[in-house]
């Protein structure tokens, strides 16, 4: 049996940033929106840039499990052979 490379712990870390990230952008946009509308307008600003550095990471994120569950896809297929 060959070690994983991503603990199961890992997985579910990545899977957990899928699912509270897109959440965490949507907050951000409707707050920011809600900033600009009051007149605080380096709120809002702040509040967007915030939003783009979650939805980066949620990009990240998926991108990583995509490959994550791909390699620990592979090495299960290997072990069953």
């Amino acid at each position: 049996m060959s070690p994983k490379l991503v603990s199961r712990r890992g997985i579910l870390f990545l899977i957990a940033g899928a699912l509270i990230l897109p959440n965490a952008v949507l907050v951000s946009l409707a707050v920011s929106s809600l900033l600009g509308a009051m007149g605080d307008a380096t709120g809002g600003v702040v509040l967007k840039y915030v939003a783009w550095g979650c939805g980066t990471l949620w990009a990240v994120d998926l991108i990583s499990l995509l490959v994550v569950v791909g390699l620990n896809s592979l090495i299960d297929r290997d072990e069953r052979e």
